[in-house]
């Protein structure tokens, strides 16, 4: 996955969020450590301290691995712990990222479904996405990697993936669609007008018994996108002539030649010049004039034209290709309570679904928990633990689960860090309904597979009752009271309030880290010894009262002894 595609960086910081960078220069290299590369598009280089005596080097390629941040001299943060290869080349540097598919299509979903409400909708997205991926996999391959970040792949939004798509992304994890055997060309777009294109009316050489002209009112519930647009006769021929288009000279008028099967513009005509009749595309023509003026410019090729005033007015309807998924449809669908898979039968007729457990993976049930690991038969003991747990952290907080349970068991440290990207010091992660756990006979030799399923079940019972606005220092410090209490005097506060949430939220070094978490454990504490138990769970849903933020503010401007 090539990040930063679109605006490859000159200059490009690479900073440890986790102890240390590794990295080497060439694939058989060994193997260096830092706390920093910064690397240059005109000499990649290694900036001063990074190595021992500020030795620096000119390296044309960069293999770096290990929990990191990418600041660009612009451009957005990539926070993120994927192995990546940087290179030189013309234009800037080759950033290249590599994910798992399921971590591709989150941070897929984070850039293509920001107007959804619906959880319906966006199952249906990822759904889409994913199957997108595995379909076109490779489509850059000849320059070395699979996927670009822009609207020539998929585009992909570099932030951290919130919980709430992390959720969807669990919830529909491995599912595709397929046709006869195949995965499905799952084309999407924002809004179709009402209707749906068909492949070919898009691209000649795509024909597809899934991806036909249909009516969608779903798409029209609340009345359709409508746009309107105007270009003067110099910015066709400024666009045109920037994308290699060569238009007659003295033209006079541009209208609609022929429309295709739904309604959409095929063909333009520039006439009254030399030659008299010049036929375009109006794909060709739309991309040419959203490269040069912005993509908002034409949103679609369903569109009229009339000359006003000395400019050309375009009034159309619907935004992107029209074929696949209609984003807005889809949320239609969903508030009329139609399930992703009605909405994915809809959008893509006859295709069906296909693959929802990786090979080699095994589950199996019980009342609250879904256990998926590759030895069910030995892993499955933690499930009456974990039903006991449960009860006891339920009882204890005052709160039942209301969603099922996956615990995810790895059978290798390998595979746990390799699939969670946490380091071995972490023994679970939670992402959605799914507790990703270290092997078994690795919690139980260390003592703590009790302690972290119930630390685990904690966040699940805490994050069921967040509003948006709940700062990470009290989610956390929740999680590990009721998962460890202990007297507020014996607890120290390290840091400032501000400091434990830039930490929680950004990362730093394992040591920081464990510091900012025992500070939010201890700030909690007081507040429980405070308020009560049940007035600190309130302010989860409702919000920090101004006065307890002034009183925890100044209580922690400075560590306390």
């Amino acid at each position: 996955m090539r990040i930063y595609s679109a605006h490859p960086p000159q200059t490009l910081n690479v900073i440890a969020a986790d102890d240390r960078l590794r990295w080497k220069s060439c694939s058989e290299c060994d193997e260096q450590s830092s706390q920093r590369l910064e690397i240059k598009a005109e000499a990649a280089a290694m900036v001063e301290n990074i190595v021992s005596a500020g030795e620096k080097a000119a390296e044309r390629e960069f293999y770096i691995s290990g929990t990191y941040r990418l600041e660009p001299e612009t451009g957005a943060i990539f926070a993120a712990h994927y192995p990546l290869y940087i290179a030189q080349r013309p234009g800037g540097l080759m950033v290249i990222a590599s994910m798992p598919l399921e971590d591709y299509v989150a941070h897929v979903l984070m850039a293509e479904s920001g107007d959804f409400g619906n959880r319906e909708a966006l199952k249906a997205m990822a759904v889409a996405v994913r199957s997108y991926a595995q379909r076109f996999r490779g489509q850059h391959a000849a320059e070395g990697f699979d996927f670009c970040d822009t609207t020539h792949c998929q585009v992909l939004y570099e932030e951290d993936v919130s919980e709430r798509l992390q959720s969807i992304i669990e919830s529909t994890k491995g599912e595709t669609l397929s046709y006869k055997g195949r995965v499905a060309s799952t084309y999407y777009h924002q809004d179709c007008g009402g209707t749906i294109a068909g492949a070919s009316e898009a691209w000649p050489h795509v024909s597809e018994p899934y991806l036909v002209s249909h009516p969608d009112p779903y798409c029209m519930t609340k009345g359709g996108l409508k746009w309107e647009s105007s270009l003067t006769h110099d910015q066709i021929n400024q666009a045109l002539a920037a994308s290699g288009l060569q238009p007659p000279g003295h033209w006079q008028e541009i209208e609609v030649g022929e429309r295709s099967a739904s309604g959409r513009a095929h063909l333009l005509n520039l006439s009254g010049g030399s030659p008299a009749a010049y036929p375009l595309s109006a794909s060709t023509f739309r991309y040419a004039v959203d490269r040069a003026f912005g993509w908002n410019k034409i949103r679609s090729n369903w569109f009229e034209i009339h000359s006003v005033g000395g400019k050309f007015a375009f009034s159309g309807r619907g935004s992107g290709h029209g074929v696949g998924l209609c984003q807005a449809g889809a949320e239609g669908m969903a508030r009329e309570g139609k399930n992703y898979h009605e909405i994915l039968a809809f959008y893509y007729p006859g295709t069906e679904f296909a693959g929802t457990v990786q090979t080699g993976w095994q589950k199996r049930s019980d009342e609250h928990f879904d256990l998926v690991s590759e030895n069910s038969d030995a892993d499955a003991a933690i499930l009456p633990v974990a039903e006991r747990i449960l009860r006891e952290d339920e009882y204890n907080i005052g709160w039942q689960l209301s969603s099922r349970v996956k615990l995810q068991v790895f059978q290798s440290l390998d595979s746990y860090r390799d699939t969670t990207g946490q380091p071995g010091w972490v023994a679970a992660s939670t992402r959605g309904q799914t507790i990703r756990l270290q092997p078994l006979a690795e919690l139980r030799k260390r003592s703590i597979l009790e302690s972290t399923l119930r630390h685990e079940l904690y966040h699940l019972l805490v994050e069921e009752h967040i509003s948006q606005n709940s700062p990470i220092w009290l989610r956390e410090g929740l999680v590990l009271y009721f998962s460890n209490p202990a007297p507020p005097d014996t607890l120290a506060v390290a840091m400032p309030v501000s400091e434990i949430e830039r930490i929680l939220q950004k990362g730093d070094s394992r040591e920081s880290t464990q510091k900012a978490y025992a500070s939010a454990r201890a700030v909690v504490a007081n507040l429980i010894q405070h308020y009560g138990k049940q007035g600190v769970l309130r302010w989860l849903s409702d919000g920090l009262p101004p006065e307890v933020i002034r009183s925890i503010s100044a209580s922690t401007s400075a560590p306390q002894n």
